[in-house]
C-alpha cells in the first residue's frame, strides 16, 4: 500500500484525527483482507489458542460450580451462591494486581506466564479435592484454597492477554484491534460453549462410587490449563515484548493525590482540578522530566490521567450489569434446577448446560451485529457509537430479567413452602387401598377434611388446592388430630381415633394412617432433588412385621434394632451397586438412612430417608451385604443378596417428592403387603426451554455491552495506561458480584422472582444514569502513536450525540 502524507485538516476529515508535531502518518492502517492478513502479526494466533484453552479450563469448572458448592460441600443454595459470587469478585478484582506486577515490574508476557503455573496448580487443588467423598475432611478447605488460587491466578491474567494481543498491532492500526478483539472474543466463547456443554455430562456420570463424577469435570480444565501455558510459551520468540517502565496505577494514585492535595491548599484557579498538580512539579527535579532532557512529559501525563478520570466516571454505573449478567451462573442454575429438563423421551438438558446456549448465540451474535445490526441502524441515520451500544445492553439486560421474574413466577407453583421458625406443617397420608375407609380429619380451630383411601393431603398451586395443616407451634406443641370414617366409606370398619403429635417450629410432617386402625408419624422432606440430574425424590415407610424381613440370610428384625439394608433396582434389572442409574439402596448401617418408627397400635416400622432417583419403574429388594462395606467403595454385584418383596415403584416425571408407605393388612404376617405412593411436592411442570428467551436477550445485551466495553477500555486509554484502564473494566465486574453478594446477605427476599424484579428495576436506572452521563462525555481525546521513526499525538474524534464535524453538521 502506498504511503500518504497526512494534512491536519485532512486527516480530521478521513477520520485519522489531528495531528501534533511535523510528523505524519507514514504507515496508513491496511482496509482490505489480503493486505490487512499480511500486516496482521502472526503471534496472536498463539495467544487466541492460549486464550481458548484457559476459557475452556475457567468455565469449564465455573459451570458446574454451584451444584458443586450444594450436592457435594452441602453449603444452602444462598450460601452456594454468596460462594460462588464471591468467587467472581476474587477473579475480577484480582485483576489490578495483574496489572500493577505487569506494568511495573516484569512486563505482560512473564505475568502471563507465572501466574498461569499459579492458576493451573489452583486447577489441580480443586480436581483432587473433589476426588474426596462429602464427608471427607479435606472439604472445604481444599476447595477454597482451590478456587482462591484459581480467582487469583485468573484474576491476574486478564488484563495482560487481551492487552498483551494488542500490543503485537502498530497503535494507529484501530480497525484490525477491533477485529483481533472480536476475534479473541469470539475464541472466550467457543471455549466456554464446548466446556459449559461437555463439563455437565461430564458431572452427571457416575465414578469413584458417586452418582457423579467431579473429578472429571475438574481434572479435564486442569490438564487443558497446563496445555494452555505450553502453548503460550512456544510464541515466545515471535511476540512484541513492551518492557515495563512503571508502576502506572501507583504513579496514577499519586498524581491525583498531589492534585486534589495542591486544589485544597492553593488559590490558584485552573481549568481542571487535575491540572492543580503543577502548582507544585518541579521539572527540574521530577525524574520522568529530567529523563526527557528538559522536556515537561509530565503535561503529557497528566493529560492522560485526566482521559482515565473520564473513562472512570463513565464506568461508575455499569457494575449493575454485571450484577444481572454472573447470575446465569448462579441463581438461573439454581431456577434450571427447579425446571423440567425433558426436550423428548430420549433426551434431556442438565441445568448447568443452559449456559452453553449464551456461548452459542455469542458466537453467532457477533457476525450478525457486526455484519447486518450495526451497519442496518447506520444506514438508518442512527450512529452506532460505543456508549449508545452500551446504554442498549444494559437496557436488554433489564429487559432479560423482567422475562426471567415471569419464569420464576411459574416455577414457583410447583416449590413448596417453608414453614417458618414458629411454624409447623402437617399431611396426612391414607395408606389404606383404594375403595375401602376414606377418613375425615379434625383439628381444634381448623375445618374438617376428607382424605380419600390411597390418597393425601397436599399443596399444589397448579390444581389451586392448599390442603397442609399450617399451626403456630411455637418452641413446639402437641395437636391431636381425630379422625373418624368419612361419610363416604359405609364399608369401613374402623372406629374414630385420635392421633396426637408432637410437633416443632421449622419442621414438616406426615401423619400416615396404615390399615387396621394403625397409624404412624414421621418428619417429611419438602425439599425437592438438587443434583441436577432430572430426578425426583423418594422416602419409604417400612410398616411391616419383622418376620418379614428375616427371610433373607445375614438380616434380623426386633422391636428395637434392624440389621439390614433396601435397596430400589430397576424392575428390568438385575439389582447391581455398581450400577448407579438404577441401583439406590438404604443401609441400616447409616442412621440417617435407616430410622425406627412407633406405631401406634401396631408393629414398629422404619423410615427410609429420601433419596434422589431418576425417572423410571423400580422394585424394592431387601439387600444383604457379604461384607462390610464403609466409605466410598461400591460392591460388586456377586457380593450382594437380595429379596424381592414384589413392590414397584413407578415416577415418570423429575423434581417431585413422594413417600412411599409399605404395609400389610391388619399387622398380620401372612397377609400381602400393600404399597401406597403419595406425592408430598408436585414434579416440575415448567420445561427448562423456557429459560431461552432470557438467555437470548442477556446474550444480545452482552454482545452490545461486553464487547463493546472492552474494546471502549482499550481504545480511548492512553497507551501507558492500558493495562490499568483494562483493569477497572475488570474491577467493575468485581464490584456487580459484591452487590449480588451484599442482598444476598441481607436476605431481603423470600420470593426470587420478586428478586429479579428489583434486579431489573435497578438496572433501569442504571440506563438512564449511564445515558446521561453518555450525552456529556467529551468530545476528543489525545493519544501519543509509536512508530519506528519516532513518536507523535493523534487527536481523535468520540461519536457522542454533542459532536459536530467541520462541516457543521451534528453527527448523530
Amino acid at each position: 500500500m502506498d504511503t500518504e502524507e497526512v494534512e491536519p485538516d485532512a486527516g480530521r476529515k478521513r477520520g485519522y484525527g489531528t495531528i501534533s508535531g511535523a510528523m505524519a502518518i507514514e504507515d496508513p492502517e491496511p482496509t482490505s483482507c489480503m493486505p490487512m492478513l499480511r500486516a496482521w502479526p502472526k503471534s496472536t494466533f498463539l495467544i487466541i489458542v492460549n486464550e481458548f484453552c484457559e476459557r475452556f479450563s475457567y468455565y469449564g469448572m465455573r459451570s458446574v460450580l454451584t451444584l458443586y458448592l450444594i450436592n457435594i460441600l452441602k453449603y444452602s443454595a444462598n450460601t452456594a451462591t454468596i460462594l460462588y459470587h464471591s468467587f467472581n469478585v476474587l477473579c475480577y478484582g484480582s485483576p489490578m494486581i495483574g496489572s500493577i506486577i505487569a506494568d511495573g515490574y516484569i512486563g505482560k508476557f512473564w505475568t502471563i506466564f507465572f501466574i498461569s503455573i499459579f492458576y493451573a496448580c489452583g486447577q489441580i487443588a480443586l480436581a483432587v479435592a473433589s476426588t474426596f467423598g462429602p464427608t471427607s475432611s479435606l472439604h472445604p478447605w481444599l476447595d477454597l484454597l482451590g478456587l482462591f488460587v484459581i480467582g487469583m491466578g485468573t484474576g491476574g491474567i486478564k488484563p495482560c492477554v487481551s492487552a498483551f494481543g494488542g500490543d503485537q498491532f502498530k497503535q494507529h492500526y484501530l480497525l484490525m484491534i477491533s477485529i483481533y478483539f472480536s476475534v479473541f472474543y469470539f475464541t472466550i466463547n467457543a471455549g466456554s460453549t464446548i466446556s459449559s456443554f461437555i463439563s455437565p455430562i461430564m458431572r452427571s456420570q457416575p465414578c469413584l462410587g458417586h452418582d457423579s463424577c467431579y473429578p472429571l469435570s475438574f481434572g479435564i480444565p486442569a490438564i487443558l490449563m497446563i496445555v494452555a501455558v505450553g502453548i503460550f510459551m512456544l510464541g515466545s520468540p515471535l511476540y512484541k515484548k513492551v518492557p515495563p517502565k512503571e508502576n502506572t496505577i501507583f504513579r496514577v494514585l499519586a498524581a491525583i493525590r498531589r492534585s486534589l492535595g495542591n486544589k485544597l491548599r492553593g488559590k490558584k484557579k485552573r481549568d481542571h482540578w487535575l491540572d492543580h498538580y503543577f502548582d507544585t512539579h518541579d521539572c527540574e527535579t521530577d525524574p520522568h522530566c529530567r529523563e526527557a532532557k528538559g522536556k515537561c512529559v509530565q503535561v503529557r501525563f497528566i493529560d492522560d490521567v485526566k482521559q482515565l478520570v473520564r473513562i472512570s466516571v463513565i464506568m461508575l454505573p455499569l457494575p449493575f450489569f454485571w450484577t444481572l449478567y454472573d447470575q446465569q451462573g448462579s441463581r438461573w442454575v439454581i431456577q434450571a434446577v427447579a425446571m423440567d429438563s425433558r426436550i423428548s423421551d430420549g433426551f434431556s438438558l442438565l441445568p448447568d448446560q443452559m449456559s452453553t446456549l449464551n456461548a452459542l448465540l455469542i458466537m453467532i451474535f457477533i457476525p450478525i451485529f457486526q455484519g447486518l445490526i450495526y451497519p442496518g441502524v447506520e444506514r438508518m441515520g442512527i450512529r452506532c457509537t460505543p456508549l449508545r451500544k452500551m446504554v442498549a445492553g444494559v437496557f436488554l439486560a433489564a429487559v432479560s430479567f423482567v422475562i426471567c421474574g415471569f419464569v420464576q413466577i411459574a416455577v414457583n407453583r410447583t416449590l413448596p413452602d417453608i414453614p417458618g421458625s414458629s411454624q409447623a406443617f402437617v399431611s396426612v397420608v391414607n395408606a389404606y387401598p383404594s375403595g375401602t375407609c376414606d377418613f375425615e380429619v379434625n383439628l381444634p380451630d381448623f375445618s374438617s377434611q376428607v382424605v380419600p383411601a390411597n390418597s393425601s393431603l397436599i399443596d399444589n398451586e397448579l390444581e389451586k388446592t392448599k390442603q397442609l395443616y399450617r399451626l403456630h407451634v411455637g418452641s413446639g406443641m402437641t395437636a391431636n388430630f381425630q379422625f373418624a370414617r368419612a361419610a363416604s366409606s359405609s364399608n369401613c370398619t374402623i372406629d374414630p381415633f385420635t392421633v396426637a403429635a408432637t410437633l416443632k417450629g421449622g419442621k414438616s410432617y406426615m401423619v400416615t394412617l396404615l390399615p387396621g386402625g394403625r397409624s404412624l408419624i414421621r418428619e417429611a422432606s419438602w425439599d425437592k432433588p438438587q443434583e441436577g440430574q432430572g430426578q425426583f425424590a423418594l422416602g419409604v415407610n417400612m410398616a411391616v412385621p419383622c418376620a418379614r424381613f428375616e427371610q433373607l440370610n445375614g438380616t434380623s428384625c426386633s422391636a428395637s434394632s434392624f440389621n439390614g439394608s433396601f435397596a430400589l433396582c430397576r424392575y428390568d434389572k438385575e439389582c447391581d451397586p455398581q450400577k448407579h442409574d438404577w441401583y439406590y439402596a438404604w443401609k441400616s448401617s447409616d442412621d440417617k438412612a435407616v430410622k425406627r418408627l412407633d406405631v401406634q397400635n401396631g408393629s414398629p416400622a422404619f423410615a427410609l430417608d429420601y433419596l434422589d432417583i431418576k425417572p423410571g419403574t423400580y422394585k424394592l429388594y431387601l439387600v444383604n451385604y457379604l461384607k462390610d462395606y464403609s466409605g466410598d467403595h461400591t460392591p460388586r454385584k456377586s457380593e450382594i443378596q437380595t429379596l424381592s418383596l414384589d413392590v414397584y415403584v413407578q415416577v415418570n416425571r423429575m423434581g417431585g417428592v413422594y413417600t412411599l408407605t409399605v404395609t400389610d393388612q391388619d399387622d398380620l404376617e401372612g397377609s400381602p403387603l400393600i404399597a401406597t405412593l403419595h406425592t408430598i411436592v408436585p414434579e416440575n411442570h415448567m420445561n427448562i426451554l423456557w429459560q431461552v428467551p432470557q438467555y437470548f436477550v442477556i446474550t444480545a445485551a452482552e454482545i452490545l455491552f461486553s464487547i463493546t466495553g472492552l474494546e471502549f477500555a482499550y481504545s480511548q486509554s492512553s497507551p501507558s495506561l492500558k493495562a490499568v484502564v483494562t483493569a477497572m473494566w475488570l474491577f467493575t465486574q468485581a464490584l456487580g458480584d459484591a452487590v449480588i453478594i451484599v442482598i444476598d446477605e441481607l436476605d431481603l427476599f423470600q420470593n426470587l422472582a420478586v428478586e429479579f424484579f428489583v434486579y431489573s428495576g435497578i438496572l433501569f436506572v442504571v440506563v438512564v444514569v449511564l445515558l446521561l452521563l453518555s450525552i456529556f462525555y467529551y468530545e476528543y481525546k489525545e493519544v501519543m502513536v509509536e512508530t519506528d521513526g519516532g513518536s507523535f499525538s493523534v487527536k481523535v474524534a468520540l461519536e457522542n450525540s454533542g459532536y459536530v464535524d467541520d462541516e457543521g453538521t451534528t453527527k448523530l
